[in-house]
């Protein structure tokens, strides 16, 4: 990127035309070149970046390195979370550093909404506006500079600068003074700024993406490149650093105009500012690489639309040694005075990505960054230091149930809940309590985040707090997980021991309760038949989950399978469905004669039940099939299981018989009393067919 000095040789042996071949078509026949088909190359400049200067981030810098040291602070940019927002994997970031990318920098998990759509975290908004009210003001004037600059109001940016007190540890208002000084020409004072801002933070990727726009706006492109580098080398998500160099290497493998190169060549280079040479010298060089692009761009295949596709891996490694040329030559290349051999010298020297220059900012200059960086760090927590005396316990109260956060969840509205709390809301509407915003989120993926950072603020200064908040939430999930005490009833149909019952829950009141079984890992409960005197019978069975499947507007279904039968003994209710306590039903077990007579008898109705079954039409017999499967086998202990042989049951659940003689039937304790029963229901069905008939 660098002008070529007349009658000097080009040090680019790639870009010569050698005798004999046909000079490429022109970009312009064959498509032209876009910025984002140029990922690929800024991938290959990156990983050589990398390589060359040592370690995953360049420059000695370790990785995954957080700036706030805090946790009060950003971990992007190490400043106060002044706009705290919390994304939906629970990690708090400030607004400006989520403006850039939309994952997580922490776990990397892509916000779903787009970190623009969501709002700042209402709770630590409140509580740091609370307890650092003059840095919330300062950095309510850093986005007023923002602003400013973005609209290129340079004059007044400074101005606003002057007017507030530039501390030596705020090198965030330092990057944006530079921005000013160089959108005035003052290229100095800019260049000086930022080094001091890259020197104290060394770690701060958005303190080399600033630094590099800089000197882009000072015309040194090839420092400028090597900056937004060193940005990606810190966070590779940094999107605009990407965009940037996308467009750098756009410009300079793109064929130059005609109408420029005529322009060129009127211009002297001793006529131009110091700092506009870079420019000249970068559409320069660009004219002489244009017949490797030109051939390179022929050879590109076309999409289906006609248009240039994107670089592929090889073909930017192919391109790489030509990138690092151009911009390596920026320099050496506009030193007229030179001869062919001092430039060559010069260029080992002065090459961006060399071994040389990497040497020379080494280990000593690591570690006085490293110094400085650590005093720096030092006076920010000091100033932003936290006690326990203001810390208000009354401020961390969730709005439901008006006690301690347990879990503490920010939806993307920005409001807080316990996550109990908020999971019972959502039972009854798919909307925030608060602002009425759509959370249908939840209900689609049941995943919910604990806000790490509230979680931790309240564990380090409401400790004794927080432990007596959970003792009473262990002692509610014991009194849930008892299975004779208060065990959750769910009022709807016959359930029988050993047979499947599929259930669709959709009444917000079994939605808690199914969610309270499974939270307390009992993963059961009762199913009574409806009572008009006494809201459900006396008698139930109790049912066992296996599986559930959550739909997305909130409803579930659950498979769940019988198990014991119980008699109900005292009942009531709790937050809308009935509890009881109850005890559990065994069959009595027989022996001698009476062993006997009940082993003849279950024979004569086992063969009974399969003639009716073998009997029934084929219609009928598919149906039961699909939703109860075969008949059981025959138990080898009959009187083993505590309610009797499953198949039974499996009788009872297929005979349409009244609800009321299931009933009396599921209360039974003596298999002999059950069988004779069901012999005379067998009965009245084989006679009912034959007079049909």
């Amino acid at each position: 990127m660098s002008a070529v000095p007349s009658g000097a040789p080009d040090l680019g042996p790639t870009d010569v035309v050698h005798p004999g071949e046909k000079a490429g078509p022109t970009a312009g026949s064959r498509g032209s070149l876009r910025p984002d088909q140029l990922a690929g190359l800024v991938q290959c400049l990156l990983h050589r970046f990398k390589r060359r200067t040592g370690g995953p981030n360049g420059a000695g810098v370790p990785g995954g390195e957080r700036l706030g040291g805090g946790f009060l602070e950003c971990g992007g940019c190490g400043e106060l979370l002044a706009e705290p927002v919390t994304l939906r994997c629970g990690h708090t970031w400030c607004r400006r550093c989520l403006r850039r990318s939309p994952r997580c920098p922490a776990c990397g998990e892509e916000e779903a909404a787009g970190p623009q759509s969501l709002r700042p975290n209402v709770i630590l908004s409140h509580l740091i506006a609370k307890w650092f009210p003059a840095e919330v003001s300062r950095a309510r004037d850093k986005i007023k500079l923002e602003e400013l600059l973005a609209q290129c109001r340079f004059p007044e940016a400074l101005t606003l600068l002057e007017q507030l007190e530039l501390k030596p540890s705020d090198v965030c208002l330092q990057s944006y003074r530079a921005e000013s000084y160089a959108g005035l020409q003052q290229f100095k004072e800019a260049r000086e700024d930022m080094e001091a801002v890259c020197s104290r933070r060394p770690a701060w990727p958005e303190g080399y993406f600033r630094k590099a726009r800089v000197l882009y706006t000072m015309g040194l492109i090839d420092e400028a490149v090597q900056s937004f580098l060193q940005c990606l080398a810190l966070d590779e998500d940094f999107t605009p650093a990407k965009v940037e160099v996308e467009k750098i290497l756009c410009d300079l493998l793109s064929p130059v105009p005609e109408s420029i190169k005529e322009g060129l060549q009127h211009i002297r280079n001793e006529d131009l500012p110091v700092h506009s040479l870079t420019t000249v010298g970068c559409f320069r060089k660009a004219s002489n690489a244009s017949e490797f692009i030109n051939n390179e761009i022929s050879s590109m295949t076309k999409n289906s639309e006609g248009e240039l596709a994107y670089l592929s891996w090889t073909r930017s490694v192919q391109l790489l040694r030509r990138v690092e040329n151009l911009v390596g030559l920026k320099r050496i290349s506009s030193v007229p005075l030179l001869s062919c051999k001092e430039k060559a010298v010069l260029l080992k020297r002065k090459l961006p990505f060399s071994d040389q220059e990497i040497k020379e900012t080494g280990d000593a200059k690591i570690k006085h960054q490293k110094r400085d960086t650590e005093q720096l760090f030092h006076a920010l927590h000091f100033e932003r230091t936290l006690t326990k005396d203001v810390v208000d316990a009354a401020d961390f109260e969730c709005s439901l149930c008006m006690r301690l956060f347990l879990e503490p969840i920010t939806t993307p509205c920005g409001h807080t809940f316990c996550k109990c709390c908020l999971e019972r809301s959502l039972d009854h509407s798919p909307l925030c309590p608060l602002c009425k915003d759509s959370l249908k989120v939840y209900l689609e993926n049941r995943k919910y985040a604990v806000t790490y950072l509230l979680e931790e603020i309240i564990a380090r200064y409401l400790s004794e707090e927080l432990c007596e908040r959970q003792r009473i939430h262990n002692e509610e999930t014991a009194e849930l997980s008892n299975l004779t005490k208060n065990v959750p009833i769910f009022v709807c149909t016959m359930a029988y021991p050993t047979v499947p019952c599929p259930l669709h829950i959709f009444e917000p009141r079994y939605r808690l309760m199914i969610r309270r079984c499974i939270e307390t890992g009992t993963k059961q409960f009762g199913m009574c038949t409806s009572d008009a005197h006494n809201g459900f019978a006396d008698y139930g069975c109790v049912l066992h989950i296996r599986n559930i499947h959550f739909l997305p507007d909130g409803r579930s279904i659950v498979d769940t399978v019988g198990g014991n039968c119980f008699k109900v003994l005292e009942r009531r209710q709790r937050d809308g469905y009935y509890i009881a306590n109850i005890e559990y039903l065994k069959d009595v077990k027989v022996t001698g004669e009476e062993l006997d007579e009940l082993l003849d008898l279950h024979d004569e109705v086992y063969a009974q039940a399969c003639k009716w079954f073998q009997n029934l039409k084929s219609r009928f017999h598919s149906q039961i099939l699909q939703h109860f499967g075969p008949i059981p086998e025959r138990e080898t202990d009959l009187q083993g299981p505590p309610n009797g042989p499953a198949w039974c049951w499996w009788l009872l659940a297929v005979l349409p018989v009244d609800p009321k003689y299931q009933l009396s039937v599921l209360s039974m304790t003596s298999l002999m009393n059950r069988l004779i029963k069901i012999q005379k229901i067998l009965t009245y069905f084989s006679n009912a067919r034959d007079q049909s008939k």
